[in-house]
């Protein structure tokens, strides 16, 4: 390729023949620009997780805190632990949810549900 004045030719190139390997480098190019639909798809699904495990949370957090009031009038034991822990799990998992730590929210749902299930069982 020559430059002549400010343009780009090939030296010894008939007119007619078409310039392949520029439009191979135009194609490459116009394929690595960034989709604004998959980045839009991909942050509605992240708000669509959080959201989820919000809610996931906060009716972990309410079996526990029915199961830590229905049982209440028998006196504390372990069983009171083990909601007190789904209580506190579950919470927090709502609270990491709305800062987007999805995969912090769903362990503690899961040791929130836990607690609250193992409460249900023990005596």
């Amino acid at each position: 390729m020559t430059t002549h004045d400010g343009e780009q030719t090939l030296a010894g190139r008939d007119e007619r023949e078409p310039v392949r390997q520029e439009a191979d480098e135009l194609r490459v190019r116009f394929q690595q620009l960034p989709d604004p639909g998959v980045a839009r798809a991909r942050s509605q699904q992240a708000r669509s997780a959080r959201t989820a495990l919000m809610g996931a949370g906060a009716l972990v957090a309410l079996y526990s805190l029915i199961g830590i009031a229905g049982r209440l009038d028998g006196g504390a034991g372990a069983w009171t632990a083990a909601h007190a822990l789904g209580l506190a799990c579950a919470g927090s998992a709502v609270e990491w949810a709305r800062r987007g730590r999805t995969r912090w929210a769903l362990m503690a749902i899961i040791v929130g549900a836990v607690g609250a299930t193992l409460g249900n069982a023990l005596p």
